[in-house]
C-alpha cells in the first residue's frame, strides 16, 4: 500500500512504481503521473531501455483528440512497493512530456482512494493506493 500526502487539494497525483522484467529481475524505479482518464499505462521508451522486457507485439490506439499512436506493448512485473505486485502489460512510446502515466488497465487492479481532514489550522489532504491480491480478482 502507498499514502500519499498530497501539498494541494488538486494537485497532479504522482507515484513511485517499479517496473521488473519478470524473466531476468532487472528493475527500474519511476515516477509515473495517476491518470483516471488514460485507458492503459504508458512509459516512456527510454525508461524501459536495458531492461529487455518480453515484447507483445505492436498495438494501435487513438488518443482523445483522434490522433492515432503505435506503441508496443511488454509484460512487465509492476509493483508500488515491495508487498505487491502485479504481471500486466504496459504500452511503450516516445513521449512529448516524458511522463509515464499510470493508466486504468492497472488503476482497475487496486483500490484506491482520496480524503481530506481539517484541523484547526490546517486542511491535509491524502491520497492511497493498494493493488488487490489474486484472490480479490477472482
Amino acid at each position: 500500500m502507498l499514502r500519499l500526502k498530497l501539498t494541494e487539494p488538486f494537485e497532479q497525483v504522482y507515484v513511485y512504481i517499479s517496473l521488473e522484467n519478470p524473466l531476468t529481475g532487472q528493475v527500474r524505479t519511476i515516477d509515473a503521473k495517476v491518470d483516471t482518464g488514460a485507458a492503459v499505462t504508458i512509459i516512456p521508451k527510454d525508461v524501459i531501455d536495458g531492461l529487455e522486457l518480453p515484447s507483445l507485439g505492436n498495438w494501435e490506439f487513438s488518443m482523445v483528440d483522434g490522433t492515432p499512436l503505435s506503441t508496443e506493448a511488454f509484460m512487465c512485473r509492476l509493483s508500488f512497493s515491495d508487498e505487491d505486485s502485479i504481471d500486466t502489460p504496459i504500452y511503450v512510446c516516445d513521449t512529448e512530456s516524458g511522463v509515464a502515466l499510470l493508466g486504468m488497465d492497472v488503476l482497475k487492479l487496486c483500490n484506491f482512494s482520496q480524503w481530506h481532514e481539517w484541523g484547526k489550522e490546517e486542511h491535509s489532504v491524502y491520497f492511497e493506493i493498494e493493488l488487490l491480491g489474486e484472490e480479490a480478482l477472482l
